[in-house]
């Protein structure tokens, strides 16, 4: 993302938050920038299109929360979900105030309805699959006929509590909320496996196979080419002088997963990682190199 577009849509949601929809003007953000307000109206349409950015935004921030990191490729499959699940609902207590001031002002986005139920539902989308991925991962064959239960069960718990920490009076640690409802996932897992009792959805509830999402997708192939060269230089022998080569070139490979975490990554990081690792590949890793080079730039 163009990093002027990205300084407006900070400063947006926060005259947003402060001010409400109605309360803020374009000049206003543009006065919180030090810029013409003509250059936002370069960016943007309407200040109804600009607040429809800004929940996009916001959206993405979430998605990048429930991303994997190079820390947690290392950790076990249970402490892994548990590690994405805090980010997640940190990342939503960090950017609830925008939330807030739509549930005050729901006619903010009166125009824009049709588009904003589209967010919405990619986003339940791909926290369902997120769900999918972990359930199938930590609990295995045995437990796949009722996997689409848990995913809609655990998407419902996680609703209500982020609702409550949106407007419930009583506080809720995010850490703690985190635990509880891995906890409960194992409930309701470990419950239904052993009731044997007929699952109410199908198997493949949240798995959203038919899904054509170019985001999507390519994140995807961008995840699978990385974790593709990570495994093909992991496990190649090679000798002390090519061993620091070996470790620089691991270096600047989670730096670019770092950014692809990221809710928009910076392109020059992403450019200058992928041409340091060309720099660095041996012949024998120059294969898997051209490959995450493809995959980073088939994006649309």
């Amino acid at each position: 993302m163009n990093g002027r577009k990205k300084q407006i849509l900070e400063a947006a949601m926060g005259c947003f938050a402060r001010k409400g929809f109605q309360g803020t003007s374009i000049q206003e953000i543009a006065d919180e920038l030090g810029m013409a307000k003509g250059s936002i109206y370069f960016y943007f349409k309407s200040k109804d299109d600009l607040l429809l950015e800004v929940i996009a935004y916001i959206g993405q921030k979430l998605i990048a929360g429930m991303a994997e990191l190079p820390e947690d490729r290392h950790l076990p499959p249970r402490e892994r979900f548990r590690s994405q699940l805090k980010r997640h609902i940190a990342s939503f207590q960090e950017n609830k105030d925008l939330p807030l001031m739509l549930m005050r002002e729901p006619y903010a986005v009166e125009s824009q309805r049709t588009r904003l139920h589209e967010m919405v539902v990619d986003f339940q989308r791909r926290f369902l699959k997120w769900l999918r991925q972990h359930i199938d991962e930590l609990y295995g064959e045995e437990a796949a006929p009722y996997a689409g239960d848990a995913a809609a069960s655990v998407s419902g718990i996680m609703m209500e509590y982020t609702k409550m920490l949106l407007i419930g009076r009583q506080p809720l640690d995010g850490n703690r909320l985190a635990d509880f409802v891995a906890d409960r996932m194992d409930d309701l897992m470990n419950g239904m496996i052993r009731s044997r009792e007929r699952p109410l959805l199908g198997r493949d509830y949240g798995l959203d196979r038919s899904d054509s999402s170019p985001a999507a997708g390519y994140e995807e192939a961008v995840r699978n080419a990385a974790r593709e060269l990570r495994e093909r230089v992991e496990r190649e022998s090679v000798t002390d002088k090519d061993e620091e080569r070996r470790a620089d070139l691991l270096s600047a490979l989670s730096l670019l997963e770092e950014q692809f975490a990221e809710p928009f990554p910076d392109r020059i990081v992403v450019r200058g990682m992928l041409a340091y690792m060309k720099e660095l590949s041996l012949p024998s890793w120059t294969e898997a190199c051209r490959r995450l080079e493809e995959a980073v730039a088939a994006k649309a």
